[in-house]
């Protein structure tokens, strides 16, 4: 789904509406436990010749305090204000029901997630995944500049990005997320608004996520969610700032998420100069919902003054919640760092669209979701 922001959410809350791309990031790191130690350092390029370049450090971190901090971060110790979480299903019996919920017909017919309105401004089974083809054990180049491009170069991000499903207040909604990296093995990133309404009301229910969905196909089945969790700053105020949240999820077949499809990166508080590439599942027109799609460029800055990150890229709904990845191919074909999601854009200025900026609340809420 994607957020516009303008002058309306049905809510009764008033700020710009923003379509959100479910930019579920997902985060894989190489080594990850309660103790983690420090993430090496991560080269980051400009982007293909073709396009504009952006000039950046040579580093994506440096002397990092823990593996998934950036340069401004500080040490993390309570007393710390504590997430908004719910549980989703925890027993096998609830799992089967919303499995057989979301039949393809019930998927097909979801809404893009609308997120409410922010201000008085302008107004988301086989081995290798169905998108993967010998292209994807070519070299680990990043795909071009595009402005919303269907994504045919192989690699992870087609196991670890996927379709995210939900229901709000009885409406069905169809969002994008990413496997990241974790100790449990089993956690998604998307955006706030595809897990909770927002600014006091109600967290979402039937969660389930269909990694490397294509065409409709399921490569690597239907997971569902056991718990989700999400900033206070979303949760309660309903601010775009905070408008970020994670999926826990139940194993399948034994098995857990991470082990099956792999998990990207996941990176806090970086330079805001990092060419970015947000990928989702857009279903308006002139999208469908059925492929994934991806934008890449330098990032913008919000002219409205928010944190968000901007990135010229036309994606519609239905790429809410989807991953911003910088690096991508330098931690492998199809890998890199989520250090953003998909999360609204503003009305009559549909070209950019705007994730949230994982800075110190985001990070702080990644560590909780692991305590959950």
């Amino acid at each position: 789904m994607v957020a516009e922001r303008g002058r309306g959410d049905g809510h009764g809350i008033h700020r710009p509406r923003r379509w959100v791309a479910a930019a579920a990031v997902a985060a894989a790191l190489c080594s990850v436990a309660p103790t983690v130690p420090a993430l090496a350092a991560a080269a980051v390029g400009d982007l293909p010749a073709g396009g504009a370049t952006v000039a950046v450090p040579p580093a994506l971190t440096s002397n990092l305090p823990g593996p998934f901090a950036g340069p401004n971060s500080e040490p993390l110790g309570r007393p710390y204000a504590e997430p908004m979480s719910a549980s989703v299903a925890a027993s096998p019996l609830e799992q089967s029901r919303i499995e057989r919920y979301w039949s393809a017909d019930r998927r097909a017919r979801a809404q893009t997630a609308d997120a409410a309105e922010r201000g008085d401004r302008p107004a988301p089974s086989t081995p290798d995944g169905s998108a993967a083809t010998g292209r994807a054990q070519l070299a680990a180049a990043p795909p071009p500049p595009s402005t919303g491009s269907p994504y045919a170069y192989g690699g992870l991000v087609t196991k670890t990005v996927g379709r995210l499903f939900t229901t709000l207040r009885g409406v069905d909604y169809a969002c994008s997320a990413t496997v990241v990296s974790s100790p449990s093995r089993d956690l998604v990133v998307t955006a706030g608004h595809c897990l909770h309404e927002g600014s006091g009301g109600e967290f979402a229910t039937n969660v389930s996520f269909m990694p490397g969905y294509s065409g409709g196909q399921l490569p690597y089945g239907m997971w569902i969610a056991r718990r989700i969790t999400v900033t206070p700053g979303w949760g309660l105020d309903g601010d775009f700032d905070y408008d970020t949240g994670f999926a826990l999820f139940n194993t399948r077949g034994g098995r857990q998420l991470e082990d099956v499809v792999g998990a990207q990166r996941i990176a806090f508080n970086q330079p805001r100069t990092f060419a970015q590439y947000a990928f989702g599942y857009p279903r308006l027109a002139p999208y469908d919902g059925r492929r994934l799609v991806y934008c890449a460029g330098a990032p913008s800055a919000d002219p409205y003054g928010t944190a968000s990150l901007g990135l010229n890229c036309d994606m519609t709904g239905g790429a809410s919640g989807g991953p911003l990845i910088t690096g991508l191919g330098r931690a492998g074909p199809g890998a890199g760092w989520v250090d953003s999601v998909v999360s609204y854009a503003y009305v009559g200025e549909t070209q950019t669209i705007y994730g949230t900026y994982f800075g110190r609340a985001i990070e702080l809420l990644y560590y909780q979701s692991m305590e959950l």
